[in-house]
């Protein structure tokens, strides 16, 4: 990860998708760093960049000169897959987190047959290992459970419920059946 001052004097890791470096090779000898600015060595500056897209600050707003490379972090991605209307990838661009609710929003919500009461999440863990933590999202959405946050690279997982998809089946089974059966009596 980055490292950024965050403008109040402190020192931590800047979140992907949010900076953009700047590497010069003859340097930086006039540049002055202000609030948003890192300089990660005589040959490369980073700047916040939702602090440079947002309050318009002009000392972040520097001249970028022939043969300068730019480098935008990649940002994080959480997703969403199984049993809801729109699965996939949603970015987390003006924040580093999202609940489980905000993310099954997202998606458009549950299909017919979720299985709202077996949902899971895989976190993936800094040493690339993924552990799995169940969710009761039933529980979550009448507030009886806590709406748990996800992170970059978190995958829910909404299940179909076998019992709902074979009601629905004998559900579509019945219908054909029936409307087979008003054709041919007519």
């Amino acid at each position: 990860m980055l490292s950024l001052d965050d403008g109040f004097g402190k020192k931590g890791s800047s979140p992907a998708g949010r900076t953009v470096v700047v590497t010069r090779k003859g340097g930086f000898k006039d540049l002055q760093p202000v609030a948003g600015m890192h300089m990660r060595g005589p040959d490369q500056v980073e700047i916040d960049l939702n602090r440079l897209l947002y309050t318009r600050d002009e000392g972040l707003n520097i001249e970028i000169k022939p043969l300068d490379i730019i480098s935008v972090s990649k940002a994080d991605v959480i997703y969403v897959t199984g049993a809801v209307k729109a699965p996939g990838g949603f970015v987390l661009e003006d924040r580093p987190t999202l609940t489980v609710l905000q993310a099954i929003s997202m998606a458009g919500g549950f299909t017919a047959t979720a299985a709202r009461g077996s949902a899971r999440i895989l976190k993936t863990q800094p040493d690339g290992s993924q552990t799995e933590v169940p969710i009761n999202l039933s529980k979550v959405l009448n507030g009886k459970a806590e709406d748990t946050t996800l992170a970059a690279n978190d995958i829910l997982i909404v299940p179909d419920s076998k019992k709902k998809m074979a009601g629905a089946r004998a559900l579509d089974a019945g219908v054909s059946t029936f409307s087979g059966w008003l054709i041919w009596t007519r």
